[in-house]
């Protein structure tokens, strides 16, 4: 009784084995697009935030002088409104509005901002 050992592998295997690399593949490259196109929004929402956070600290710096207004900082844009209840309060709308998937999106930021005497 003679025993062959078999050594390698078979073309189909091989040609099973690129298949299945190549799906797996594309698979990675179409998510890591997927995650390019949503860090691009989430920096985009992430700046939008700061610049929001930024006008009303400006607001709240000169609580007796502000006023309403609007800046655009490239593809986001601000625009804020300022309303006096009384001497020691203010209330601020803030719209900002930046790019997104989409297309623009806008968030709205409302606060009372007290004024120290």
């Amino acid at each position: 009784m003679q025993i062959r050992l078999r050594i390698g592998y078979t073309l189909i295997e091989i040609v099973v084995a690129i298949f299945l690399f190549s799906v797996g593949g594309l698979a990675l490259v179409a998510t890591s697009a997927v995650v390019g196109r949503e860090l691009t929004v989430n920096a985009a929402r992430e700046r939008a935030g700061r610049i929001a956070a930024t006008r009303l600290e400006l607001l709240r710096a000169g609580c007796r002088g502000a006023i309403s207004g609007h800046e655009a900082f490239g593809r986001i844009e601000s625009q804020w409104s300022v309303s006096g209840s009384d001497s020691s309060h203010l209330s601020v709308t803030e719209s900002i509005t930046y790019p997104a998937r989409q297309g623009p999106r806008t968030d709205v930021y409302r606060g009372t901002l007290w004024c120290s005497p």
